[in-house]
């Protein structure tokens, strides 16, 4: 299997991440309408003197004028939506095949498996790593391609459309992108690290719990359930601390680039208003402007949580593929090798002596 989790979702799923990239070029000429349209209604529509005008070869007055403008406005904002549901459902298709497809390989290992193997696994181990582990690379898998490109596209329509209203309300937009690009990733790290911790630790505890499932009665007949509740409870603590830490420093991620997201809309207001005030700029423009960098926020959250999910999901992917890839791992071709054609038997067999038992009692068969 593929040791890294990009490479697998390319080797198995590359037709139709090609398929959900064309999808989402597609869909970025609409959103930079949809940021336009807004500008004209206030600036024309709405501050405009010069009555009737044309569009699409027809006269209108400032009431038709608007009211088409407006549902222009409509149907691109429904045509995003449509883009971005079909966008959705067509990932939520690719994860589902992938997800798939990794659960059957590693079932198929664990049929490969050496027997001295199956003495350092449990099933306790294995049934969650198939099952639960593998559950949140599912997301991804679906996401790989599309998800960065359609929101750094998102992200990238929004900042050109900022810049042509005015280069500084672009560079505005921007000046804190760098700072965040570098911190967040840094805390992330060390998010990582005690995340691949956790799951080490949770995978163990799955194993001790089967263990004391099976080795119950030996549990009450020894008396050393007090020294069993001493033991989980010890481990349960550690789990705990673990995941208290992860906590602190996630939130704390949050708040640093929460912070820095409510800093921009000051530069905003501060600067886009006073380039109104001197003539620089429209109304129209800097309402168009700000509705823009609202969006912009939500495109580059994504992309810092997708981010912080491709690192996440590595460690995971690795520290399972790693359990089911053992030394002295047989052969797929060896159970999957066809047997040559057997001619059917055409001779009596008798059976003498036979005999079958059961929960009940011996039956002889003849």
């Amino acid at each position: 299997m593929e040791q890294n989790i990009f490479a697998y979702i390319w080797r198995y799923s590359k037709r139709q991440q090609i398929i959900a990239l064309l999808i989402t070029l597609a869909s970025f000429p609409l959103l930079y309408l949809s940021l336009e349209v807004p500008k004209v209604i206030i600036n024309e529509a709405l501050g405009g003197q010069d009555f009737p005008r044309e569009l699409f070869g027809m006269s209108f007055d400032q009431v038709a004028y608007l009211l088409v403008l407006c549902g222009l406005f409509l149907a691109l904002v429904i045509g995003n939506g449509l883009f971005k549901m079909h966008i959705n459902i067509y990932k939520g298709v690719i994860a589902e095949r992938l997800l798939r497809r990794l659960r059957f390989q590693l079932v198929d290992r664990i049929l490969r498996f050496p027997r001295t193997h199956f003495q350092k696994l449990s099933q306790g181990e294995l049934i969650p790593m198939i099952t639960a582990e593998v559950e949140p690379l599912g997301g991804l898998m679906g996401d790989a391609i599309a998800h960065p490109v359609f929101q750094g596209g998102q992200m990238l329509t929004i900042l050109i459309f900022l810049f042509v209203q005015n280069p500084v309300l672009g560079v505005s937009a921007i000046a804190l992108i760098p700072v965040q690009a570098y911190v967040i990733p840094r805390l992330q790290r060390r998010v990582n690290v005690l995340h691949k911790e956790r799951v080490r630790r949770v995978r163990k505890l799955a194993d001790r719990i089967s263990e004391t499932v099976v080795g119950a009665q030996d549990i009450h007949l020894n008396d050393i359930s007090a020294y069993t509740r001493s033991e989980f409870s010890g481990r349960l603590g550690e789990i705990f601390h673990i995941r208290f830490d992860i906590y602190r420093k996630k939130f704390f991620m949050k708040f640093v680039n929460n912070m820095m997201n409510q800093i921009t809309p000051f530069f905003f207001y501060s600067i886009g208003g006073y380039l109104v005030i001197s003539g620089s700029l429209t109304i129209g423009a800097l309402v168009a402007a700000l509705a823009a960098y609202k969006d912009l926020t939500t495109p580059w959250k994504e992309l810092l949580t997708f981010y912080n999910q491709t690192q996440e999901a590595g460690i995971r992917y690795q520290a399972v593929i790693e359990q089911f890839a053992p030394k002295g791992l047989m052969d797929e071709e060896l159970q999957r090798k066809r047997l040559a054609e057997v001619s059917p038997l055409d001779q009596t067999i008798e059976l003498r002596g036979v005999s079958w038992e059961d929960e009940d009692a011996l039956r002889a068969l003849t």
